[in-house]
């Protein structure tokens, strides 16, 4: 059961979305890009701050709360959901646990107000997943660090008013040299080399990003120097549980315009919805994407309750991901030759959902990953 706060959260969330965002969002993916006003609106709304205590402007809603404000929001918007998502986590949650008061002062209560897009620069062209094999550098020099290197697919990357950045202070110590630090993307040093072109997501900019002497001081250091490994991957389920909210909003979204469209479209006399074989597609939807939400409210409560539950972080995120894979293409097949033209809801709601089966964990490793767990357990 939800609370009344999780039901208000949900709610209001609902409602900013379905008269702001879905009347609008096929013109803002025309566009590349989403209105700062409506970045802003959401930080009024609170929604930023979900998870933050109130004394950084937060509400301290806890993770069930953010969870289902994502799933909301990716209704309207996969990429919006994604990036409002992770500013809960990983970004402020890595503010709240390892930050000063200072570095929350600076940079947390700015971004729960809705002033700054948030980035995290941690992908590179060589590492893949493995972030122990991060070869950006950041080297001491007269009191200050000097960053060189290239970072790969970051979400926000020309847009953020700052980030976490991840980068190796010792590259004999592997994982045990990396050192994560916060970062203001707008100074001298960091260059966007491009501009991704892309599936999906496509009101959200995703870059390479060139560091180049790039300088922070001693106060940009998140945590401690050589503990960026374990700040950076503590808590990662929590991430996963967000992907799986995110797909269950797009298949959402994908279920109730197929279902729409199956009432209106009529053929041999009948709405195609009393068609036997679109019924069965229809119900088979609605209890896939019913089965997914009660996977990541499951691991969302564990969270919230203080328990480290991988297992179930990674059910969800696996279940829900190819759950929307095939319930948005079931809509672009209830649609038929009108889900296939660009310009359809249900052809933009197949691109956006491609994703979720790769970012936060391929299905590949959470299937290693729920496979460890199931083989101990036994």
């Amino acid at each position: 059961m939800l609370t009344v706060d999780q039901i208000a959260i949900r709610d209001m969330t609902r409602k900013f979305v379905r008269s702001e965002i879905v009347p609008n969002i096929m013109q803002w993916e025309e566009q590349g890009a989403v209105p700062k006003h409506i970045w802003q609106k959401i930080g009024s709304l609170g929604l930023h701050g979900v998870c933050v205590p109130t004394m950084w402007g937060g509400s301290d809603s806890g993770v069930v709360s953010w969870a289902l404000m994502v799933e909301e929001l990716s209704y309207g918007d996969c990429a919006i959901g994604n990036q409002i998502g992770g500013i809960s986590y990983p970004f402020a949650a890595k503010l709240l646990e390892f930050g000063t008061d200072k570095q929350k002062e600076q940079y947390l209560r700015p971004v729960v107000e809705g002033a700054h897009y948030v980035a995290l620069l941690l992908s590179e062209a060589h590492a893949g997943s493995d972030l122990s094999k991060v070869r950006t550098t950041a080297a001491r020099k007269d009191g200050r660090w000097i960053i060189n290197g290239e970072k790969v697919f970051i979400s926000g990357g020309s847009t953020a008013g700052v980030a976490i950045l991840l980068a190796s202070t010792d590259q004999s110590a592997g994982k045990n040299g990396l050192t994560a630090f916060l970062i203001e993307p707008n100074t001298p040093g960091y260059n966007v080399v491009r501009k991704e072109k892309k599936l999906g997501h496509r009101v959200m900019d995703i870059c390479q990003i060139a560091l180049d002497n790039f300088e922070v001081a001693d106060d940009a250091v998140l945590g401690s120097v050589g503990s960026g490994y374990k700040t950076i991957l503590e808590g990662l389920e929590t991430n996963r549980i967000g992907v799986a909210a995110q797909a269950v909003g797009v298949a959402q979204a994908a279920y109730d315009a197929a279902a729409a469209y199956a009432l209106e479209r009529h053929s041999f006399g009948k709405p195609i919805a009393d068609h036997q074989a679109v019924g069965f597609r229809l119900a088979d939807m609605a209890t896939r994407i019913e089965a997914a939400r009660q996977l990541y409210l499951r691991a969302a409560r564990l969270k919230e309750e203080g328990q480290q539950r991988v297992v179930e972080a990674s059910m969800a995120k696996l279940f829900a991901s190819e759950m929307a894979e095939w319930v948005c293409s079931s809509a672009v097949q209830i649609f038929g030759g009108a889900g296939y033209l660009q310009g359809s809801i249900v052809e933009k709601l197949y691109r956006d959902q491609r994703v979720l089966q790769i970012y936060e964990g391929t299905s590949e490793v959470l299937k290693m990953i729920i496979q460890r767990h199931v083989a101990r357990a036994a």
